[in-house]
């Protein structure tokens, strides 16, 4: 009766390891692994948080290159005099601290665009007495930064600013366009090539867009997963430790009847008087 009262307080069916052992260790292998779940859910979640914070910067520092593009394709044209490109050079020029601003974001104190130095801001400026960008290097370095989302499945959620702005000429090619639509003499072959080179830049980070979005798209897919085999672990440990409470009661109800009946039957087998001591 006792062993049955325990169990109907705890709820369960095994609460040591003597009650079933191979039960316990089936349990403690389950809850093992759903330890293992949580911890790849939670790392999925934080993944999926700041790949989105990429994902939103790249996208603004994208909008911000197809103005340039526009820009540069206004300024080609062969009508325009030296002040009007004096004037696209200077709307040029705030969208170059625009791209800049973007490129040093951070999400939550950690810079994104500085591969593992996150604690370093990626791009710094070197400036001219008119406190224009005259040139820019970067400090952080091309390591990626991965969570573990599964079994020996990892995925990296951030990209080097380095191999993304630095190598593909972005800040030089604009600093250049710049320069080139302000000079007393505009050199449109060499304008043009700037033109291209910023094209290119610009596909590599459409390409950088895409692959993030594949890449959220397959941690969402995976963090529906991780819940379903939480939630299929928890069943599997229920089924295993839980007590069937009705069963139980039955059970208690049973002993309870028994120990009732042999304490009559006892009493009436047993029946010691004053009586009986006096014979």
């Amino acid at each position: 009766m006792q062993e049955t009262q325990e169990k109907l307080s705890s709820g369960k069916r095994i609460n040591r390891p003597s009650d079933d052992p191979s039960g316990a260790r089936k349990i403690l292998g389950l809850k093992t692994e759903e330890l293992k779940v949580q911890q790849f859910s939670v790392n999925t979640e934080i993944a999926k948080e700041r790949m989105s914070y990429t994902f939103n910067s790249l996208e603004n520092i994208q909008d911000i290159l197809s103005n340039i593009k526009e820009l540069g394709i206004k300024a080609s044209n062969d009508t325009l005099g030296q002040s009007e490109r004096k004037i696209i050079a200077s709307e040029l020029n705030e969208l170059l601290e625009s791209v800049l601003q973007f490129t040093n974001a951070d999400n939550d104190g950690r810079y994104i665009f500085a591969g593992t130095k996150t604690s370093t801001m990626p791009f710094s400026a070197t400036r001219d007495s008119s406190g224009r960008i005259s040139s820019v290097s970067y400090t952080g370095n091309s390591e990626k930064i991965n969570y573990q989302i599964g079994p020996n499945t990892d995925i990296p959620i951030n990209v080097s600013g380095g191999i993304l702005f630095q190598d593909k000429s972005l800040f030089s090619t604009l600093i250049s366009m710049r320069d080139t639509l302000e000079s007393s003499t505009f050199d449109s072959a060499v304008f043009l090539n700037l033109r291209n080179t910023l094209d290119t830049a610009t596909d590599a980070l459409s390409t950088e867009i895409s692959s993030f979005g594949a890449k959220t798209n397959r941690l969402e897919v995976t963090s529906q997963s991780l819940e379903n085999l939480r939630i299929t672990l928890k069943e599997l440990i229920s089924y295993t430790e839980d007590a069937d409470v009705a069963s139980l009661i039955m059970d208690l109800k049973n002993q309870e009847n028994i120990l009732q009946s042999s304490l009559q039957t006892g009493a009436r087998i047993i029946q010691p008087t004053l009586l009986d001591f006096l014979k």
